[in-house]
């Protein structure tokens, strides 16, 4: 494990202002047994999720490497929800409801927020299961693709519950996954390769600029993304244990299973979908006692 030998009081107070904003969207997880409601606690999640990923990804990759992350993100995932919902060939016909707020050309800008964040937690967790200090060459391409395996992961484990449970949106004719077109994840996976290879061609050019003075111990900091994809995974296993599904539907005529069948299928895919990339991002943190940097 890397450590420094003189005590950083400013990294210390960062890494623990990072390990607090986890908690509080951890407890946004329990949301049904404390009185939140579903569209509070997903745009407090986004809210609180983007927030986190702008201070590690500035003290990690550097300002500009994070504000071109988040631009590239936002551009590409906007520009593929906006076709997609004007045409449907993107990830299948949908449209969204109201429930995340104002829409742009049909689409929240609080999706690409959910893009953003998932997207740098799934980016930090490619770079860390291939071991990838730099990205160059055709590591380029392999960590793109790892990265986009793993964020799709989520949506594999999301998708379900926010379109046929919260309403978050439709899709019109349903699909043989919970009501969702198989079409959807093979659109999901290419934007998110797209966007994550523009970034990483960027960062070739434009290496990292960490602040080392706000990283004391590199595991401890490198798990911090990884953490934040493990809470968002914990939201979804939760499920049958906090009342978070409930009936009627929003979508009842793309599926017709019950709530049991429904909220049991998705604890178990968020836990072993999920859980694959955090058990093996954490592992080669914790098996490499040089800590990675």
């Amino acid at each position: 494990m890397n450590t420094s030998a003189v005590s950083k009081p400013g990294a210390s107070a960062f890494l623990w202002a990072m390990i607090a904003l986890l908690l509080i969207i951890a407890v946004l997880d329990f949301s049904p047994l404390i009185g939140i409601n579903t569209t509070v606690n997903t745009i407090g999640t986004l809210l609180l999720g983007f927030a986190f990923i702008v201070a590690h990804g500035a003290v990690t990759l550097g300002w500009r490497n994070i504000i071109a992350f988040i631009v590239i993100t936002f551009v590409i995932s906007f520009a593929a929800e906006a076709i997609g919902v004007a045409t449907g060939l993107v990830f299948g016909p949908y449209h969204y409801t109201n429930l995340l707020g104002p829409k742009l050309l049909g689409v929240p800008p609080m999706i690409q927020v959910g893009y953003v964040g998932m997207g740098y937690a799934s980016m930090i967790m490619a770079r860390i299961i291939l071991g990838f200090k730099q990205i160059s060459g055709w590591s380029i391409v392999t960590a793109a693709f790892v990265g986009a395996f793993i964020m799709t992961s989520w949506d594999v484990a999301m998708d379900p519950y926010q379109s046929t449970v919260s309403g978050d949106w439709i899709w019109h004719t349903g699909g043989p996954y919970f009501g969702i077109p198989l079409h959807n994840y093979a659109g999901w996976f290419c934007t998110v390769f797209v966007f994550m290879l523009v970034y990483f061609i960027f960062a070739n050019r434009n290496p990292d600029r960490p602040n080392t003075a706000l990283i004391e111990n590199t595991t401890a900091h490198w798990s911090l993304p990884i953490g934040f994809y493990a809470v968002n995974a914990l939201g979804i296993v939760i499920v049958p244990w906090v009342g978070g599904v409930s009936l009627p539907y929003a979508s009842p005529a793309n599926y017709g299973g019950t709530v049991q069948a429904l909220s049991g299928s998705l604890c178990l895919i968020a836990l072993f979908v999920m859980g694959g990339p955090i058990l093996f991002a954490f592992s080669r943190l914790l098996l490499d006692k040089r800590g990675y940097s």
